[in-house]
C-alpha cells in the first residue's frame, strides 16, 4: 500500500504484527465462517474486493474473492474480543469498514468497524501449536500493529 487513498479494486489485506494475510479457509463459500490469518498461498481465499459504501468515500465493503461473501462482525456486536466472519451481502453496518491511513506507521492501515466503532484485530499468537487458530476479531483501537494493515492492490 502507497500512501494515496485506497480506492475500488483487489487487495490482499496483511497485517503488519504477524506478516499474515487475511483469509476464508479453504475459500468457503459458507457464511458465518470465521476469517483467519495465514501464510500467503496465492489462493483467492486470501484475495479481497474493496468496494465504497458511498463513492468517494472511506466505508467499503470488503468481499472476499473465493467465499463471494462479505467481512461481517458476528451478529453486529460492538463489544471487545466478538470474531469476524464472512457473510452473505446485506445493508447493515456490520459489513461496512472505515478504511483509515496510520498516521504514526506509514503505508499502513486501520480497518474499523462501522457498527461498532471497533478495530479489526489479529488474533494473540497460540499457546498450543496444536490447537486451532483463533479467528481475527474486532477490539478498542489500542494503536498496536496487531491491528495495523498493509493492504496490497493485485
Amino acid at each position: 500500500m502507497t500512501d494515496h487513498k485506497i480506492t475500488d479494486g483487489l487487495y490482499r489485506i496483511r497485517n503488519v504484527a504477524t506478516g499474515l494475510l487475511l483469509e476464508v479457509p479453504g475459500g468457503s463459500r459458507r457464511s458465518g465462517v470465521k476469517v483467519l490469518l495465514g501464510a500467503e498461498d496465492g489462493s483467492d481465499a486470501q484475495l479481497w474486493r474493496l468496494t465504497a459504501v458511498h463513492p468517494g468515500g472511506a466505508l467499503f465493503h470488503v468481499e472476499n474473492v473465493a467465499g463471494g461473501k462479505r467481512l461481517d462482525v458476528t451478529g453486529a456486536a460492538t463489544d471487545d474480543g466478538v470474531p469476524v466472519q464472512q457473510w452473505s451481502a446485506n445493508a447493515f453496518g456490520a459489513q461496512e469498514w472505515l478504511v483509515e491511513h496510520h498516521l504514526d506507521a506509514p503505508g499502513t492501515c486501520t480497518l474499523t468497524s462501522f457498527i461498532s466503532g471497533r478495530a479489526l484485530t489479529a488474533p494473540a499468537a497460540p499457546t498450543d501449536p496444536a490447537a486451532p487458530p483463533d479467528p481475527v476479531h474486532q477490539w478498542e483501537d489500542v494503536d498496536s500493529p496487531t491491528q495495523w494493515w498493509h493492504l496490497e492492490r493485485r
